[in-house]
């Protein structure tokens, strides 16, 4: 894996030791028993059926459109988010190699009740399938939805964020619709809990770790 954008050497061997287990996969009580290093930030990620692993996030590359988060994993997993949105991973059953936006897609801050559309471009894995639009729609949402939510995140603290729903369309079988739970930190809004599918059959559960004391 190339660490690309990296300032450390020592950086994967500092992560390494940060991770909970050194594979995708820690599980629940490895997650809860663990002491976590307060020097990191981790990405608790679940897949459906699978056990929940921590993530931790090795750098911050910075771009015009937000900057991106680089998590990964011991063995190298990687998911790359950018405004809490999956804009690349590798080491996954699917991979997204790269996410485009054709125009930024709206802040946080900045989408209100009215919906809005945007254009993502992106290069899966495997079939070298390439230049894959989907038109997306956001729009907040009243209330916490109607989906199956981690045992990670109590009724109590969903009910303490705002939601926002993002809908898929494109010439491919369109995605599940994603869903993400903003949380007010210094004043603007960031996303907490996500629920996003890279194809119809892999879906991830990716919750910033542990949850902010804000919201408890």
């Amino acid at each position: 894996m190339a660490l690309a954008g990296c300032s450390s050497g020592t950086l994967l061997s500092d992560v390494s030791r940060a991770i909970i287990k050194e594979q995708f996969g820690a599980g629940d009580d490895a997650i809860a028993s663990s002491t976590l290093n307060p020097s990191f930030h981790y990405l608790r990620v679940n897949v459906p059926g699978v056990s929940p692993a921590l993530l931790v996030l090795g750098y911050v590359d910075h771009d015009a459109q937000g900057d991106i988060e680089v998590w990964y994993s011991a063995k190298h997993e990687v998911i790359k988010t950018q405004n809490g949105r999956i804009v690349g991973t590798s080491g996954l059953e699917v991979d997204w190699q790269s996410v485009r936006f054709t125009t930024a897609p709206p802040t946080w801050d900045g989408l209100r009740q009215a919906s809005y559309t945007f254009t993502r471009v992106r290069d899966e894995m495997p079939g070298y399938r390439y230049d894959l639009a989907d038109q997306l729609t956001s729009s907040r949402v009243d209330g916490v939805p109607s989906i199956v939510l981690p045992t990670s995140l109590p009724s109590d603290v969903a009910k303490s964020y705002e939601w926002v729903r993002e809908s898929s369309s494109s010439a491919q079988p369109g995605l599940p619709d994603s869903w993400y739970a903003l949380e007010k930190v210094d004043g603007k809004y960031r996303v907490a809990y996500s629920y996003q599918c890279l194809s119809k059959q892999l879906c991830l559960n990716l919750q910033r770790w542990p949850i902010q004391k804000a919201a408890l």
